[in-house]
């Protein structure tokens, strides 16, 4: 597979998507709060937003544990949510700013694939 041509080489850990968007700086989740990661636009593997970040799942250790993704629909009508381990999440912050944007090594059809999570 290659990189979008405006990507870099990144060193994704616990099996998160690994490159860095040019203009970004990969994050890790205890330098962030919830709300700098909920909300957040969702990329697949070829730089395509394929969803949003609609919230986080917290274990009895405080540690963010999942994240439920929604795929499609429009401003949170008709989306097709799915659970995904926090560690998958490749969380990017623009360098000198404050958009934060999340990678996954996917694709919006492998997601709509896997099971709807319902509240």
């Amino acid at each position: 597979m290659t990189q979008p041509a405006n990507t870099q080489p990144g060193t994704g850990t616990g099996g998160a998507f690994a490159f860095v968007r040019e203009g970004y700086d990969r994050v890790e989740a205890q330098d962030l709060k919830a709300s700098d990661i909920e909300s957040a636009n969702v990329y697949g593997r070829n730089d395509e937003n394929i969803g949003t970040i609609n919230e986080l799942k917290v274990g009895t250790d405080g540690k963010i544990t999942h994240a439920i993704v929604d795929v499609g629909g429009f401003l949170g009508m008709g989306a097709y949510s799915v659970v995904l381990p926090f560690s998958q999440l490749n969380i990017q912050r623009e360098t000198g700013g404050t958009n934060v944007r999340v990678n996954l090594d996917t694709t919006k059809e492998q997601l709509k694939a896997m099971p709807e999570h319902t509240a």
